[in-house]
């Protein structure tokens, strides 16, 4: 945040702990499906935002019951402005989770990203994870400086990992032993 006031005004938020509203998951909903979110993600559902938000809408109703994924929301000024997905990974890999961030772009470069990582980090302890990995386009260079600033390693470059949009993509591997 590039004040103090505004960082006050930015809080994180265990989704579990404080459900989202119906008003919050739209927003959700629409940071995932903002142009200039999708160029980076990996995975995205189709284009009918009311089919995405009665998905997600399920999905938050079932988390509390869910143990495989803990969702942060970044809230600023009581505005959902951006999440983090953190998703344990299953049978050999129950100590392991891997993290996926979205931010709204009206609010890219304000240390967001970088807060909810952190918070991500705290709460992966809690539940005893051992190892935490980020998985990005290796052209997005902002999620990866954020991986690097939180302490993330990178692992590897997976060449031709990802295939989005026709076009095959190198993928960046960071991990974290906690």
């Amino acid at each position: 945040m590039s004040s103090q006031r505004d960082a006050l005004k930015l809080k994180i938020v265990n989704a579990k702990e404080t459900p989202p509203s119906d008003d919050e998951v739209r927003s959700i909903v629409e940071i995932e499906s903002h142009p200039k979110v999708r160029e980076w993600l990996i995975e995205y559902f189709g284009w009918n935002l009311e089919k995405e938000f009665e998905a997600y809408k399920r999905f938050f109703e079932n988390l509390p019951k869910n143990r495989r994924s803990e969702i942060l929301l970044a809230k600023y000024d009581g505005h959902v402005v951006g999440f983090l997905g953190l998703w344990k990974l299953g049978r050999y890999s129950e100590h392991v989770a891997t993290l996926g961030v979205s931010i709204h772009p009206d609010y890219w470069g304000k240390g967001i990203a970088t807060r909810l990582v952190r918070s991500a980090i705290k709460t992966a302890r809690k539940k005893d994870l051992r190892r935490l990995e980020i998985e990005t386009l290796s052209e997005n260079t902002a999620m990866r400086r954020v991986a690097e600033k939180t302490g993330f390693q990178l692992e590897c470059i997976r060449k031709d990992r990802i295939s989005k949009d026709g076009l095959y993509h190198d993928e960046a591997s960071y991990f974290m032993l906690l």
